[in-house]
């Protein structure tokens, strides 16, 4: 019995020996030191089993210090990290195993290969980039190479798993989110539609109102003072360039006809007087202060005629209306007043025995071939308004088609009451559909029409200021999508012009139940080992 009791106590002596040996900054080899001759060496998988991560366990010699463990901004960009175990995604065995290179030493405390852990030893820190890729084994490529287990996914694709990445992809890449089973998707009542292609424009909406194109407005008036006499047309008539509207019986005009008609009688008498002296001056009977006098004489009955010749078109006269008041020694009192253009009387002031003076508006004579838009632009959008820039306005209850223009003209100022940016656009009206005063939405087109996909806007989820969609994958597994959107406004649709093709199916409804499933790990869950 003492024998056995001495020979037991050497045992535990060697033992304690061997412990203390080999005792350090608790690191290990790797699972595949357990072979034959690596006696004490505890392997990593068991290791890793303890349930407290390493970024509680280990410890700092100075205070204040940090690591990549406890501080994240310390971590190599890209490289994928296991939270649940506290360690690198590409160094954890226990989500891993299959990446796990045998034989190598490995640092339980750091979560590292000995020969990478710089921690240990600090004089890897001296290596240069190249050189401690290669020892790391190309970190960044690594992640490519990792599966997650769980849910069946490349790791670096797990949404579930790795959902910081949201903060990394950009329209059209992508994280996929895995339901526990298809019938767990099928209960939460998920439904998908296709993606329908289409075409859009990048717009700003605005208020918008017809008016009448004031470039192609006209208020008629009669040029003399006077008594309506007759009115031959009517307000709505459509009428052409020259046309009367109106006579006006005006004193003005019998003065001027008679003051033209004897300006006219009086050059005669001129002229005849003036040639009778130039021939007396040729047979020397009349001096040439005689000649000079007539000659002037005449003169100045032109330039009296000229003037009144010339007040009668003032008033309206034309030329050929002249000439037969010459003719036919016309000093009647009727003036005519005209149209000056094609258009449309949309408005009339006067009637019969009316008495009307200059300026005052007999008649609006509009061309309603065109209109104009005046446009309300929200302020914050004044900095992509600019002429040139395509218009459409609808007009809610008409069942008219858009319509659409260019902008003319944009305001300098921001309307003080209104806060709005004023512009304006003119737009065809040769369908006579569009009225003034009708108020309705429209669009400044701030870009060239690209090609898109339709989707519904319940479609559209939004996560820390960005826009996602979720595409179907499998029964239970969906894309989380980032796209880049342009708002459809007055419609339940959206545009996606970046992130997604046609005919791809996209969750229309239960959206937001799919993204609570993604958001499952931002409350903690996540990739859990299967023991």
């Amino acid at each position: 019995m003492i024998t056995i009791n001495r020979e037991r106590s050497w045992f535990l002596a060697i033992m304690l020996v061997l412990g203390v040996a080999m005792s350090g900054c608790g690191r290990q080899p790797s699972p595949g030191a357990g072979e034959p001759g690596s006696m004490g060496k505890t392997p990593a998988s068991s290791v890793h089993q303890r349930e407290t991560p390493a970024s509680s366990a280990h410890q700092h010699e100075t205070p204040g210090e940090t690591c990549f463990i406890c501080d994240t901004s310390k971590r190599e960009s890209g490289r994928l990290w296991c939270k649940e175990h506290g360690r690198y995604e590409d160094r954890c065995w226990l989500c891993q195993p299959q990446l796990e290179e045998k034989g190598r030493l490995y640092c339980e405390e750091h979560g590292l290969y000995e020969d990478e852990c710089f921690l240990c030893h600090p004089e890897l820190k001296k290596a240069t980039e190249d050189e401690q890729n290669s020892q790391l084994g190309s970190p960044t490529d690594k992640p490519q190479g990792l599966f997650c287990k769980e849910h069946q996914v490349p790791e670096a694709e797990c949404g579930i798993c790795q959902p910081q990445r949201t903060a990394e992809i950009e329209p059209g890449d992508e994280l996929k989110v895995r339901f526990e089973s298809s019938r767990a998707a099928s209960k939460a009542g998920i439904q998908t539609v296709p993606a329908r292609q289409a075409m859009v424009q990048a717009s700003v909406p605005a208020i918008c109102e017809i008016s009448y194109d004031e470039n192609a407005l006209a208020r008629i008036t009669p040029l003399a003072a006077g008594i309506v006499r007759k009115v031959l047309v009517d307000v709505g008539a459509d009428v052409k360039a020259g046309d009367v509207l109106v006579e006006v019986h005006s004193t003005e005009v019998a003065s001027a006809k008679a003051a033209f008609v004897t300006a006219v009688v009086d050059l005669d008498l001129k002229e005849i007087a003036s040639k009778r002296e130039q021939r007396l001056a040729k047979k020397n009977i009349s001096s040439d202060k005689e000649v000079q006098e007539a000659d002037a004489a005449r003169k100045i009955a032109e330039l009296t005629l000229s003037t009144a010749k010339q007040r009668l078109l003032n008033y309206g006269f034309t030329a050929e209306e002249v000439a037969a008041i010459k003719s036919d020694r016309d000093t009647s009192a009727v003036i005519l007043v005209r149209a000056p253009y094609d258009g449309t009387l949309v408005e009339r002031s006067v009637v019969v025995g009316e008495a009307v003076v200059p300026g005052k508006s007999i008649f609006t004579l509009a061309d309603l071939s065109s209109m104009w838009l005046s446009l309300s632009i929200p302020a914050d959008r004044a900095g992509l308004i600019r002429k040139g820039l395509g218009v459409q306005a609808t007009f809610r209850g008409l069942s008219i088609e858009a319509s659409r223009g260019q902008i003319t003209w944009v305001n300098t100022s921001i309307d003080e009451k209104t806060r709005m940016l004023r512009a304006r656009a003119v737009v065809s009206n040769v369908d006579r559909k569009l009225s003034a005063g009708m108020f309705g939405d429209a669009l400044v087109f701030t870009a060239d029409a690209r090609s898109a996909v339709d989707v519904p806007k319940d479609a559209i989820q939004r996560f820390e200021q960005k826009l996602y969609v979720f595409v179907k994958l499998e029964d239970d597994l969906y894309s989380l999508r980032r796209v880049t959107i342009v708002e459809r406004p007055s419609t339940n649709m959206v545009a996606v012009v970046e992130g997604l093709r046609a005919n791809e199916p996209v969750v229309a409804t239960g959206a937001f139940t799919v993204m609570s499933e993604f958001l499952k790990s931002r409350l903690g869950a996540g990739c859990v080992d299967d023991k």
